[in-house]
Formats: structure tokens, C-alpha cells, sequence
């Protein structure tokens, strides 16, 4: 159950503060660095060529598997540089609760 305090029950509201940061996703970055273990491997399949015991698929699958764990690390370190550097824009705000009767519509429904 709720216990609420007398100044709950009065109407009265203390005002509080809310923190609010643009935060970036993290899978774009996650995403962009798998793509960028599949261009990495293209490139070096087509330019030294498949091994002498693999098919040029072959190659290009082991190598897109090899390349694929530092390209998700190279995401995560670029998505918390940014995260990192979001920080800055950090905004505070101070929250009141209106009444039903002081509240206005966010727009005019016409």
C-alpha cells in the first residue's frame, strides 16, 4: 500500500528535477561495424585472392568471421566516444504536477 504524505494529499506538489542526455543506440554502430568487417574482407580476398585450400566463398566467409569481432569492438568504442561526448549536452529541467485544471492542450484540436 501507498502512504501518502500530507502534502500529497493537500494538492501540493514539490517540484523535483529530471536529468535528461541524448543517448546514441547502440546497435547502428554494432551494425556498421560488421559492415565494415564484410568491405574489409571483400578487399582482401580480391586482392591477394583465395588460399591455395579454400574456394573464394571459403575465403571470404573465414575472413568476414575473423574480421567481424574487431569490427563489433571498433563499433562499441566509437558508440562510447560518442556516448562519452553526449554528456556535455546534458540538460536539467524542474518538474511540477499540474492540476486537470491548469493543464493546456499541447495543441488546438480542430
Amino acid at each position: 500500500m501507498w502512504d501518502m504524505s500530507s502534502r500529497e494529499q493537500s494538492g501540493e506538489s514539490e517540484p523535483r528535477q529530471v536529468t535528461v542526455r541524448p543517448t546514441p543506440r547502440l546497435s547502428p554502430f554494432l551494425i556498421a561495424g560488421v559492415f565494415a568487417a564484410v568491405l574489409a574482407a571483400v578487399v582482401v580476398v580480391l586482392v591477394t585472392g583465395p588460399a591455395d585450400d579454400y574456394s573464394l566463398g571459403g575465403s571470404l566467409g573465414y575472413l568476414t568471421v575473423a574480421f567481424a569481432m574487431p569490427g563489433l569492438a571498433l563499433g562499441a568504442v566509437t558508440w562510447l566516444f560518442i556516448d562519452w561526448r553526449s554528456r556535455k549536452r546534458t540538460r536539467t529541467y524542474d518538474l511540477q504536477k499540474l492540476d486537470s485544471a491548469e493543464r493546456t492542450p499541447a495543441h488546438d484540436p480542430e
